[in-house]
């Protein structure tokens, strides 16, 4: 009977392995468990979700992450202690704790209550700030150890050539190379914790809930190329709602006859041209971010029936109207290559090649 009954005890918890990069959807996931009956009790290192079955109902999670500073105040010393109490005093309840310090937090949730743990957005704002430091510690930590392997590099370049140690050097550049990769990944992530826990959940589901979208990668090298591949996407039903270089989020819905037209600075400019206007040129402008040319294209398209659907990397806009109910501003279709290479690309370029002219000179002279 004994057994039976500890049998019955196991089949009542289970262990779900998962990762996740954004907060937001880890929050969603486990809210949506507990409204199948699954509660979470315990997190091991950052994948492993421990659940027991209860009666369903739908319960709102929060993480916390509380990680001291290096030489640490009185003020941060006492924090957590803190905002566990007026946590509690709100009706939250710590569940668990993971390796890294997050404490995830839970309630019931509340028809015409609050549930959210940062119910204001100046609250919001100073969590915001204490995960970027967390990822910023994390990044130079990293990017001192790759001033490290770059010493000891040079280092063994010095030694007399009978005792160079040649595996050295494909040991550092792979190792270097997986370091940054690294931080960038970190940064990615960053940036992403920065956008998403300014919200509320309700506000993340309605931006950045994918239930409703579809994404997709393709890479579009021309403006005509570009508008009829969204002509024929809206002609099946599925309609643009964002977009980045090559990547394209649609939402699904009615078939519908769309045009699309792109509009870029060069453009502007050529229409001002022919109009007899000055054009817009920034000679300090290195980036392209002066948004002049923006504003003036946005006037002329709105002015001709178009309507804005996103812009990408301060170089392109694009616009959609119903067929035949906006005047094309600039030539339909065409070969014109799209602007997706952004000019802090093109100065990392540039750097690049020459730090290889550089080092090849260096080479031919000194090695």
């Amino acid at each position: 009977m004994a057994r039976k009954h500890e049998q019955a005890n196991r089949q009542e918890k289970k262990r779900v392995f998962r990762w996740f990069v954004s907060p937001m959807e880890e929050r969603a996931w486990l809210e949506e468990m507990s409204i199948q009956g699954w509660f979470l009790t315990d997190m091991r290192m950052g994948v492993r979700y421990e659940f027991e079955k209860r009666e369903p109902k739908r319960t709102v999670y929060e993480v916390e992450r509380f990680d001291l500073e290096k030489n640490p105040t009185r003020k941060e010393i006492q924090e957590k202690s803190d905002f566990m109490d007026m946590a509690v005093e709100t009706g939250w309840r710590q569940i668990c704790r993971d390796e890294s310090m997050n404490y995830y937090l839970a309630k019931d949730w509340e028809a015409d209550g609050s549930n959210e743990l940062y119910d204001s957005p100046e609250d919001r704002v100073r969590r915001v700030e204490r995960y970027g430091r967390m990822f910023s510690g994390k990044v130079h930590i990293i990017l001192w150890v790759c001033v490290l392997m770059q010493g000891l590099a040079f280092l063994f370049w010095l030694l007399p050539e009978e005792g160079e140690v040649g595996w050295f050097s494909a040991f550092d550049m792979i190792y270097t190379m997986a370091c940054l990769v690294f931080c960038l990944t970190l940064l990615c992530w960053k940036e992403r914790y920065s956008r998403e826990l300014k919200l509320s959940l309700e506000e993340w589901r309605v931006i950045y809930g994918k239930k409703d979208t579809v994404t997709k990668f393709r890479p579009v090298f021309t403006v005509g190329g570009l508008e009829r591949y969204l002509e024929r996407r809206s002609a099946s039903g599925y309609h643009l709602k964002n977009m980045r270089v090559f990547r394209f989020v649609f939402t699904q819905g009615e078939p519908e006859e769309i045009s699309y037209m792109l509009d870029t600075k060069y453009l502007t400019n050529r229409r001002r041209k022919r109009a007899g206007g000055s054009v817009f040129k920034d000679s300090r402008d290195w980036e392209g971010r002066n948004n002049d040319w923006q504003v003036q294209s946005l006037k002329e398209a709105e002015a001709a029936g178009w309507e804005f659907a996103g812009a990408v990397e301060c170089r392109n806009i694009l616009y959609r109207a119903k067929r035949g109910s906006a005047a094309p501003i600039n030539d339909t279709g065409g070969i014109r290559v799209t602007s997706a290479i952004g000019g802090q690309a093109v100065m990392i370029l540039m750097a690049g090649l020459l730090g290889g002219i550089v080092g090849g000179l260096i080479g031919y002279f000194f090695l």
